[in-house]
């Protein structure tokens, strides 16, 4: 029983050495390998207490840390660095030990022979054949084949190490190892063009919630001119001053502007719950500080062009995966070429071991001679795949450029919007100044004043939101060239009480 013994032993050593292999990956090292590149471009930010004041870059440090969209990204860029692993592997050796116990049913021949009686000859005491007898034969019937008798059954116990290397390929393994390089680069660059649309996203929200609490800004103000308009109006009609239909008139459009702004009220406290789900905190209701500088003069329009083709990461994306769809074609046609590999085998322990052989060694040729037209298919399924790839790559790129067009055309159309709309505010205020003199003067009526007041209130609206809408303009021409990220970030990484610039 000795060589059962050996197999038990080195079957549960085999499980133990298994089980602590797999429980040794360190996860939290596994995540920080893609962090580390999405930290490189935002840096982490101090954590967000409720109540406290909250920048427009510690919101997207924030959310670069806690997306978990940017997360499940970054699994991807994990899974191409082990596939890069695994192609390394196909040029290295790989061992295996391999313990096998088999147990079969005793011949039927073997059974008769070792129960066999004596012959006559042995009877009589006469030597039979060969110097042998029967109990000879027993021993001998124990031992066929290298197995071990015992009774209606034989086992056999064997303990080899088995070493296997591929010595050529076809250059199949090189250009798998390329390829894998080459989608290991697309998988990090769109992690990096992943995390350039999910801060734009989280800038869209904070600018929308800055746009509501200056609409409800403006609305109150206009609530408390309005106000007293109305009271002004009540009073001159217990004089006889006014009439019924004026204080109706300013009386309808004081509830018209407070219905606007509990609209504005309810849009700041959607906003501020998108803003805390968008960043990953709990709640954010501390005052929100715009620290983003637009530039007064922009380059030109071919320069943007020209960034958007070479830096935005999707595009730098989509080519690296056509430098792989081309070793994939390579992949594909190594296949036609012979590959060689070399087997050895070393027996740590085998029944009969002396007698047995210690090692062997194999040296296989594979040459494919036909193969049904499968390999050709293969072939002619790489390279569609890598014109489909080229073919991204292009409408990706003239994309890119039609993107930085737009945002560019976005930008400067909001700066002459704004110009004009500061014009109108204050024409606005003079004409509302001009209908208040001329109903004093019974030169006016009451709703060319109201009129007046409606006038003011949509101009400083358009106002606000046009302010914002310019900021928006402004990263999103920055996220169309790649630029988002180190731009827009510049003065992240500060605490939310250090000083910085309100809008």
């Amino acid at each position: 029983m000795t060589g059962r013994g050996s197999f038990t032993k080195w079957m549960w050593t085999g499980m133990t050495a298994v089980a602590l292999a797999g429980s040794c990956v360190d996860q939290q090292k596994e995540v920080s390998i893609y962090r580390s590149i999405l930290d490189e471009r935002v840096p982490p930010a101090p954590s967000y207490e409720p109540g406290q004041e909250l920048t427009l870059a510690q919101a997207l440090a924030l959310t670069n840390q806690n997306r978990e969209t940017l997360a499940v990204q970054g699994e991807d860029y994990l899974q191409a660095l082990l596939n890069k692993n695994r192609a390394v592997a196909a040029f290295l050796p790989t061992v295996t030990l391999q313990p096998a116990f088999t147990l079969s049913d005793r011949p039927r021949q073997q059974r008769t022979t070792a129960t066999t009686r004596p012959s006559l000859g042995s009877a009589l005491g006469l030597p039979s054949a060969g110097g042998n007898t029967g109990s000879s034969s027993v021993s001998r019937a124990g031992s066929t084949s290298g197995f071990r008798a015992e009774g209606h059954h034989m086992y056999r116990t064997e303990v080899p190490v088995v070493g296997e290397i591929t010595l050529f390929n076809g250059f199949g393994d090189i250009a798998t190892y390329r390829a894998s390089k080459e989608i290991i680069e697309e998988r990090r660059l769109n992690l990096l063009n992943a995390q350039a649309t999910v801060l734009l996203n989280a800038a869209q929200v904070f600018y929308q919630v800055l746009r509501s609490e200056r609409q409800v800004e403006v609305l109150r103000n206009s609530v408390q001119v309005q106000q007293a308009r109305v009271r002004d109006e009540e009073q001159r009609f217990a004089n006889g001053l006014s009439t019924k239909l004026a204080v109706a008139q300013t009386q309808a459009q004081l509830a018209s502007t407070l219905a606007s702004l509990a609209q504005a009220e309810g849009d700041v406290a959607n906003g501020r719950a998108l803003l805390a789900f968008v960043i990953g905190v709990e709640r954010v209701d501390g005052r929100l500080i715009d620290d983003v500088q637009v530039p007064d003069v922009l380059e030109d329009l071919s320069v943007y062009e020209q960034q958007a083709a070479e830096l935005r990461q999707d595009v730098l994306a989509a080519q690296a995966a056509v430098r792989a769809a081309r070793h994939n074609v390579d992949v594909a046609i190594s296949q036609y070429y012979p590959s060689v590999t070399l087997n050895v085998t070393a027996f740590l322990y085998r029944e009969y071991f002396a007698d047995a052989s210690k090692w062997n060694a194999v040296l296989s040729a594979n040459l494919p001679i036909f193969s049904a037209g499968l390999i050709e298919a293969d072939v002619r399924s790489a390279w569609s795949t890598m014109r489909v790839a080229a073919l991204v790559e292009s409408e990706t790129r003239r994309m890119a450029i039609a993107d930085a067009r737009t945002a560019y055309a976005n930008l400067l159309a909001s700066e002459r919007r704004i110009a004009a709309l500061r014009d109108q505010v204050e024409a606005a205020h003079e004409a509302l100044r001009q209908a208040q003199a001329g109903l004093v003067n019974n030169l006016a009526i009451v709703l060319d004043v109201l009129n007046a007041q409606d006038q003011v209130l949509n101009a400083e609206l358009n106002l606000v939101s046009a302010e914002y809408d310019r900021r928006v303009f402004y990263l999103n021409l920055l996220r169309a060239v790649g630029r988002l990220p180190l731009e827009a970030t510049r003065a992240t990484t500060q605490p939310a009480s250090a000083p910085a610039p309100e809008i």
